[in-house]
């Protein structure tokens, strides 16, 4: 574990938490992202990897018609060439 770079007391620890996003009146929520997290000072750190499958879940789940949609965060599905 690292050494949180914001407050220098607490250790970065494996977490999976909820994210939000919200646009023009809808609401998308992600379950169970997986995250790193300071608990002494509650910074939260994600990877680049999934900072883009977010992006790519949001996008999708604000475009549809509905006001709040929910999905469980699940790793994009590429396949090896």
């Amino acid at each position: 574990m690292t050494i949180c770079e914001e407050c220098g007391n607490g250790q970065r620890r494996p977490a999976l938490r909820a994210t939000v996003a919200e646009k023009d009146g809808h609401t998308a929520l992600v379950l169970g992202v997986p995250v790193e997290v300071c608990y002494p000072c509650g910074q939260v750190w994600l990877t680049m990897d999934i900072a883009k499958r977010l992006d790519e879940l949001f996008t999708a789940m604000l475009a549809i018609d509905v006001e709040v949609a929910t999905r469980h965060f699940e790793p994009s599905r590429t396949s090896a060439a």
